[in-house]
């Protein structure tokens, strides 16, 4: 069986959703207040961006 390439877009976009399911988990388990997750979900899409930013420009050698 052969491996198939890693594609980091497609990694990114995986996180972005579990990122998603695991925030309205916690809030919908209480463990969270939703305003809480509403200050903490735009520096989890930032880290995503950088991630992507940093992934797109990397050197391949």
């Amino acid at each position: 069986m052969n491996q198939h390439p890693f594609n980091p877009w497609s990694f990114l976009a995986g996180a972005l959703f579990l990122l998603v399911a695991v925030g309205g988990a916690v809030v919908s388990a209480d463990l969270v207040a939703p305003r809480t997750l509403l200050v903490l979900s735009p520096l989890a899409l930032i880290a995503l961006g950088v991630g992507g930013l940093a992934l797109t420009f990397r050197r391949t050698s």
